[in-house]
């Protein structure tokens, strides 16, 4: 599998800090994503909130905020201008959710980024010989939102 990395790098060739902003702390992924997060640097886990069902726009609004800022102030991004220009945040979770933090990610001129994984189904064959759908995901690279 080939990658390719279209992330602003340091001298080092690799990025200061990669934000882990999913439901998943990194220590749970797979060989294939850890090895192409080594390419970001430091690796910090910052567990995406859930947002509850029942929450309206506003709540949602609200929820991204505290995400956003929290982020910002991890990256020293507080003020405009300030911060390392290349970190880099994994973002994922409920959809309004995560499309809210990344367009004020954004807005702040932060790189986000989404992991691809390709779908492999695994079926298994029961003694009475019906089959139950199984699958897994493999990772495959990272895009950029």
């Amino acid at each position: 599998m080939s990658r390719v990395i279209l992330f602003v790098v340091n001298e080092k060739g690799r990025c200061s800090m990669l934000i882990n902003n999913t439901n998943r702390e990194h220590t749970t992924w797979g060989e294939d994503q850890l090895e192409a997060s080594k390419d970001f640097g430091e690796i910090v886990d910052m567990i995406m909130p859930g947002i509850p069902a029942e929450a309206d726009e506003a709540e949602a609004d609200r929820i991204a905020g505290l995400v956003v800022r929290r982020i910002l102030r991890r990256l020293g991004r507080e003020n405009a201008g300030t911060g390392n220009e290349q970190d880099a945040v994994i973002c994922q979770g409920d959809f309004t959710l995560v499309y809210r933090v990344v367009t004020r990610l954004k807005e702040a001129g932060v790189t986000v980024v989404a992991p691809s994984f390709q779908r492999v189904t695994k079926p298994t064959l029961r003694p009475d010989g019906t089959t139950v759908p199984g699958y897994s995901f493999r990772f495959e690279r990272y895009r950029q939102y």
